[in-house]
């Protein structure tokens, strides 16, 4: 917000005074000796400046969509939420700090609007991520001193949120390759199961790059519970169906794609017949879905389809760390 100073100039109106102080008015001299009282100095014009109290800046609230003493996965990233958006990173940057086992880590904040809802309502995202995935079994820690601090002209950071410490657990990955139409998961690097896949047909062809468990199964939101089995409701308009209940199924980008149970799907590990979703045998979804924890990785190779846009979701890896480093919509820090 800025902060004008206004400029008054107040014109006090002079006249010419004579000893007595009653104002003088010529008429001409009554004889050559008469004598007069010598004017007075004109008064000049004195200008007045008044300046209005400064406006207070505007606080910008930060919380965090991980909660003090949570279990991530090894490609979870820290997500940070600013109400209203900061135009300014330089004493964010300066400001907050993040360990792993009480040492420094190797990381970078990247500023993002994941939609245009959120942009709309003035709201950005710093996320952070190392250059690699997390270690396995390792104690995060953020702490943010920036209480009162510059978040841009005319705001500061309110300081509410002043720390943040959560855990990673096991290293889970699962690499999809779309040439044989497998999926090999891996628990700190070693393979637990290789299972067959269907994925995305070829008008609806699967995202390649790195994608992250984001949410398993789904809230009814009549009771705020999860549904039975893991169940979502999914829609496909093109496909002529909507609130089909589907079992097991582990989402991994915004935009709908899940790994799940389909036991209708005769074609897995055959050939790719899905809406975009990695399609499962209906004990081989069950197993992912219960071995899966929030913040998993899950690779994928070899598809039709695009590499996955780094905002349907938390793509933050298929963003290059040379770019990634720059910090996003906030590039001046």
């Amino acid at each position: 917000m800025r902060s004008l100073a206004m400029l008054f100039v107040l014109v006090l109106a002079g006249c010419t005074t004579g000893s007595d102080g009653s104002p003088v008015t010529s008429t001409g001299p009554t004889s050559s000796t008469t004598t007069s009282s010598p004017p007075a100095s004109p008064v000049t014009s004195v200008p007045v400046t008044s300046t209005p109290p400064a406006r207070p800046n505007t606080k910008v609230h930060l919380r965090a969509l991980q909660s003090d003493g949570s279990e991530w996965g090894i490609g979870m990233p820290i997500i940070l939420f600013a109400t209203p958006a900061p135009t300014d990173s330089t004493e964010f940057t300066k400001n907050v700090t993040v360990t792993v086992n009480g040492e420094p880590a190797e990381g970078a904040w990247y500023w993002e609007y994941p939609s245009a809802d959120e942009k709309k309502a003035h709201t950005i995202q710093a996320h952070y991520r190392p250059k690699e995935y997390w270690p396995p079994d390792s104690e995060v820690k953020v702490e943010l001193n920036l209480a009162g601090k510059s978040a841009g002209k005319g705001l500061e950071y309110d300081g509410k949120l002043t720390s943040l410490d959560f855990t990673i657990g096991d290293a889970h990955i699962s690499k999809v390759d779309a040439s044989d139409l497998r999926m090999t998961v891996y628990d700190d690097n070693e393979v637990v199961k290789t299972v067959p896949v269907s994925l995305g047909a070829a008008a609806t062809p699967t995202f390649n790059g790195t994608k992250i468990v984001m949410q398993k199964g789904e809230q009814d939101p009549k009771t705020g519970a999860l549904r039975k089995n893991g169940t979502v409701l999914m829609c496909n308009p093109q496909g002529g169906y909507c609130n089909d209940p589907v079992p097991w199924s582990v989402r991994i980008t915004n935009s709908g794609e899940y790994v799940h149970a389909a036991g209708w799907n005769t074609h897995i590990g055959e050939r790719s017949t899905s809406n975009g979703c990695t399609n499962l045998k209906p004990a081989d979804g069950e197993w992912f879905y219960k071995f899966s924890n929030l913040g998993d990785v899950v690779e994928y190779v070899g598809t039709k389809g695009e590499k996955m846009p780094p905002l349907d979701g938390y793509g933050d890896w298929n963003i290059a760390w040379p770019v990634w480093q720059r910090g996003g919509e906030l590039l001046n820090h």
